[in-house]
């Protein structure tokens, strides 16, 4: 694997161009946080057969997982494979939200934060936070089944939807329902992106065995309506032939979605994949800038990421009175900050939330 590596910074022809494309170097203007800089670096290491240090260690955890490096590569490298398999290799410090028990006391901790926010007056205390951000969330209600059929389906929730915004999953499985299937739930915490991102490969492997056992054989299909968690689920080679996002459900059925002019569709940079869009929707897609959350960089890292939303994010005249759609759950989290950062009246609902909202 090691000598696999070497061959892809060997390709490196120097040229650049990854550094008008990265977010964190235009932010920073550190060369060690830019592809070229790095494989600067690890040809060093590799051409006089040291090993990596501390601080190169470290700091491989400071990249958004964008991979608009790799998109604008002339010769295709992975900095986003590299990175994780440094991490693996080289016994990465990971964080607590990769460690799965402590992982789920944090996200329950959100979760109970969560009830007392909304029975408190706590929002003038944490007005324009990321607090406020995460929390000033929409409910969508569950309804009751309708026109099942014998076509069982899960539907894959995630760690943010059950903790966080329950609300995605309710609309999912409203349409769902609507379009006939019967939902099996089953206990879907997390996809395991949390695990990749910090290269911890081995606990990426025991959560893909404790999902694929938990699927019933009479499934048809297992829905994603997050973006994050359909392109990790897809590295499972047991899931490959069943896993499908929701917007294919609905394109696939030909669900009559009414049209709003005021909305526009926001694309994860983290995905080359077209969500389906009904009734014509605009996309809106700005380097860097929704990828913030997909491995809590946000979280991790937010005076970097305050920099990188300056630089950019859009202007509150460009949102204001829209209603943005996203197909990543994590998305709509770092959405709702970069909204709160700018002032705009811009609403913010997930792809399932939206097509729901217009569907009833």
């Amino acid at each position: 694997m090691k000598k696999n590596i070497k061959e892809e910074v060997y390709k490196c022809s120097k040229c650049g161009l990854c550094q008008s494309v990265c977010p964190i170097y235009i932010a920073t203007k550190n060369e060690m946080y830019l592809s070229r800089g790095r494989y600067i670096v690890l040809n060093n290491f590799y051409n006089n057969n040291k090993p990596l240090t501390k601080e190169f260690i470290k700091n491989s955890d400071i990249c958004l997982n964008c991979n608009e490096c790799k998109r604008f590569c002339p010769s295709g490298i992975d900095m986003r494979e590299i990175l994780t398999r440094i991490k693996f290799e080289n016994n990465f410090k990971y964080s607590a939200l990769s460690f799965p028990y402590i992982y789920k006391i944090i996200l329950n901790i959100l979760r109970i934060f969560k009830i007392i926010y909304k029975c408190f007056p706590l929002k003038s205390i944490f007005l324009n936070t990321f607090i406020d951000s995460l929390f000033d969330i929409k409910v969508t209600k569950k309804r009751q089944n309708r026109n099942e059929t014998n076509e069982n389906v899960v539907y894959f929730e995630g760690c943010v939807n059950k903790y966080i915004n329950p609300s995605d999953k309710n609309a999912s499985v409203n349409l769902l329902n609507k379009l006939g299937y019967n939902v099996i739930n089953v206990n879907s915490n997390c996809c395991g992106l949390p695990y990749l991102s910090d290269g911890n490969i081995n606990e990426f492997n025991k959560n893909s065995k404790r999902i694929v056992s938990s699927i019933p054989e009479n499934t048809k299909y297992i829905v994603c309506s997050c973006n994050s968690c359909f392109d990790t689920l897809n590295k499972i080679p047991e899931l490959k032939d069943k896993i499908i996002t929701i917007d294919e459900i609905i394109k696939m059925h030909a669900l009559n979605v009414e049209h709003n002019d005021n909305a526009v569709f926001f694309k994860p940079v983290s995905t080359e994949r077209i969500c389906y869009l009904p009734s014509e929707m605009n996309i809106i897609n700005k380097k860097g800038t929704c990828s913030l959350m997909e491995n809590y960089f946000l979280l991790k890292y937010p005076k970097i990421a305050k920099q990188i939303l300056k630089n950019n994010f859009y202007k509150k005249q460009e949102l204001d009175n829209k209603i943005i759609v996203t197909s990543c759950n994590l998305t709509l989290v770092g959405l709702k900050r970069c909204i709160s950062i700018i002032n705009s009246n811009a609403k913010v609902y997930t792809y399932a939330e939206y097509v729901n909202l217009l569907t009833k």
